[in-house]
């Protein structure tokens, strides 16, 4: 479930569709992901981020190599980019 929501960046499902007795490790890399693409400014930024930490080092935990987070990590800024470069589309400026 959580894989197919992933690949459409659905990053609420993914959130919503983990659970958090998983032992999967690509379960928690993509939870991570998700935690960390839904990170709101505020007050409760810090215990979002944290929450996207624990969610890696579960990945770890279970069985996720350091490299395997860094992809994951590297995943989560490549989409934050493409979604910040949707903005700067023509079709999305003002005249």
């Amino acid at each position: 479930m959580t894989q197919a929501a992933f690949e459409r960046g659905d990053w609420q499902a993914v959130i919503e569709a983990h659970l958090l007795e998983s032992h999967d490790p690509a379960e928690w890399l993509r939870y991570g992901v998700a935690l960390l693409l839904t990170i709101e400014p505020g007050p409760e930024q810090g215990r979002q981020q944290q929450q996207a930490a624990l969610a890696f080092g579960h990945g770890v935990r279970d069985g996720a190599s350091k490299e395997d987070v860094a992809e994951a990590q590297g995943e989560a800024v490549r989409s934050a980019l493409r979604e910040a470069l949707q903005c700067f589309q023509p079709e999305n400026t003002l005249p």
